[in-house]
This record gives structure tokens, C-alpha cells and sequence, in this order.
């Protein structure tokens, strides 16, 4: 017949150990199709599925509260140490902090030193589509702040200008950032996000008044 081999042997195609290899070799295929999201069968779970985490906040990240946790404590520090003017004035330390420091900037001046933990006040610094809570801050010349930063939606950074220079913090969403700060000089500060955020990007602004 025309369809059987000339020498009488079958073919290689219908050996079993070729069928169970390719039978092998298409599913391997299809599983790595499906963990990249392409199947048309959902075999795997998707990131974000079954409790999996779709994003992370990325390496060096503090441990610390969520996005909605860090709104509320950032809302409560505001409101407890408004002043009339509604700037906010810390007073006391309120809670300690763990975690890595994440510091990403310019050159030092005269005007910030970083100081090492010593009884620091906390200063809570909320960073969101477009502005920051608190969005002016009194603070004491030579006093010990510890700044808690998160950008709670989008990534942002906090940039304190001084002179001609910036102190720049890249904050990531949901990650906690701390720095420790001294301020050895009187003066206003401006605050203002580094990262664009969005279309109020340039009017993402704050001020630290140091008396």
C-alpha cells in the first residue's frame, strides 16, 4: 500500500516512546504558557490569586502598615498636633519604628544633618496624588525628627530644597520609608514630589518652617 514504508518498518512517529515524548514535551509547553498568562485555560494561578500578592513593594522596603493603616496614623498626627494656622507642630515622640532606611539624594548642606536614633520626635509625611499631609510642618532648630514617609496611592518622592540643593527621598507606594533629620538652621523648606505622579504633578507641594 502507498502508505506503509518501503523498508516494511513503522514509522518513527508511531513509536510509543515518541508519542510519549511529544504528549510530555506539549504540556510542559502549555504549563508555561498558562504561568505567563496566555492560555486559554487558567491551569496556574495568576499573581494576585488565591492570596499570591500581585506587586510587592520592592527591595529594601520597610516592614511597616499598609497604605490605608499609614493614611490613618499620617490623618491622626495632623489633626493631634494642629495649630491654629493648621500647620502641624510635633511635640513628643509617639511610636517606635523598625525597618530599613530607604535614602536616595543629593549632597549634604549645612542645614540637615542625619543623626543616628536617640529619642527622636516622629513626624509622620503622607505622600499622595497631589500633595502631602501635613502639608506645612513647624520644627524646632537642633530638635531630633524621625520622619515616617509612604506615598499611599502612586510612587512619589519628597525633595527638601535647600539652597540650591534638594534632599531627595524616593518614597514607592506602600513602602515605609524612614530618615532621621536634624535641622541646624532656621528658615522655610520646601517640600515637593521628584517622581511625576500625574497631571498636578508641579503643584505637589509642601513646607517645613524651622523656628
Amino acid at each position: 500500500m502507498a502508505d506503509e514504508p518501503m523498508n516494511g518498518k513503522p514509522h518513527f512517529t508511531t513509536r510509543r516512546g515518541f508519542i510519549t515524548a511529544a504528549g510530555f514535551g506539549v504540556v510542559s509547553l502549555y504549563g508555561l504558557w498558562a504561568a505567563y498568562g496566555a492560555a486559554p485555560l487558567g491551569l496556574l494561578p495568576m499573581p494576585g490569586e488565591h492570596g499570591e500578592p500581585g506587586e510587592s513593594a520592592g527591595h529594601g522596603a520597610s516592614a511597616g502598615p499598609s497604605s490605608a493603616e499609614f493614611r490613618q496614623l499620617a490623618e491622626s498626627f495632623a489633626e493631634t498636633h494642629k495649630q491654629p494656622d493648621g500647620s502641624v507642630r510635633p511635640t513628643a515622640a509617639a511610636t517606635t519604628s523598625g525597618g530599613d532606611h530607604a535614602l536616595h539624594g543629593a549632597a549634604e548642606h549645612a542645614a540637615i544633618t542625619v543623626q543616628p536614633a536617640a529619642e527622636p520626635i516622629n513626624v509622620y509625611l503622607m505622600a499622595y496624588q497631589w500633595g502631602f499631609t501635613p502639608a506645612t510642618l513647624r520644627l524646632d532648630v537642633n530638635a531630633r525628627y524621625r520622619f515616617r514617609m509612604m506615598a499611599v496611592d502612586v510612587t512619589h518622592g519628597a525633595a527638601i530644597r535647600i539652597g540650591a540643593a534638594s534632599r531627595i527621598i524616593r518614597l514607592r507606594a506602600g513602602a515605609l520609608v524612614e530618615q532621621e533629620l536634624r535641622f541646624t538652621k532656621p528658615g522655610e523648606y520646601l517640600v515637593y514630589c521628584t517622581s511625576y505622579c500625574g497631571l498636578l504633578h508641579d503643584r505637589m507641594r509642601g513646607k517645613i518652617i524651622v523656628a
